[in-house]
């Protein structure tokens, strides 16, 4: 399950430290002794030495490519839980006074995630303001971010059958939506959205 979660370039990061351990280990504990059976004897100091240096490398590996990308943190932006707003005016005319009430209610969208897949009913929508309840059917935390046209807005971490909801307004474009968290996004929790 690690795995998936990491990008292309941190499993091929890993995966080359994990070879230069393991290969490491099977040469001095296999080959060498094999052609030196008093292996390490004298050199005992050096070869502490080297074991050390392979593992304090092993662990700066993990380290370096465990770590989270710029992406987790639009997941930590807080929104909303709205389903519409409601909006005032009122017009003074010389004569009478008129006071005027307009919704402006937002389309629900449902959206489900699971590993590794956002499900939406469309991807072509016209614009508007939109509401994304989104319901995390898989078995590990998710988010949703939807991204571009000058809007960058998320949902917290959703917990396995938990639900939250996103309220924005999108004009004309195109717009990235997906999981922010780590690796999520590589794995195919990413969907482009067209508004018209």
């Amino acid at each position: 399950m690690l795995l998936l979660a990491l990008s292309t370039g941190h499993k091929i990061g890993l995966g080359l430290a994990v070879a230069a351990f393991a290969g490491f280990s099977l040469i001095v504990s296999i080959l060498v002794p094999r052609w030196r059976p008093q292996f390490p004897g004298r050199g005992l100091p050096v070869f502490l030495a080297a074991i050390g240096l392979m593992f304090v490398g092993m662990l700066a590996a993990v380290e370096f490519f465990g770590k989270e990308g710029g992406e987790a943190k639009a997941g930590a932006e807080a929104t909303t839980e709205t389903t519409g707003t409601t909006a005032t005016t009122t017009t003074t005319t010389t004569s009478t006074t008129s006071t005027t009430s307009t919704s402006a209610a937002s389309t629900t969208v449902d959206v489900s995630e699971v590993e590794f897949k956002i499900k939406l009913p469309k991807t072509t929508l016209p614009a508007g303001s939109y509401t994304f309840d989104v319901r995390n059917d898989g078995k590990v935390p998710h988010d949703l971010v939807v991204k571009g046209e000058g809007v960058d807005k998320g949902t917290p971490l959703i917990n396995p059958g938990q639900s939250k909801s996103l309220t924005v307004d999108l004009k004309p474009g195109t717009y990235d939506v997906y999981c922010s968290v780590p690796g999520h996004k590589q794995a195919g929790m990413d969907l482009t959205l067209t508004i018209t």
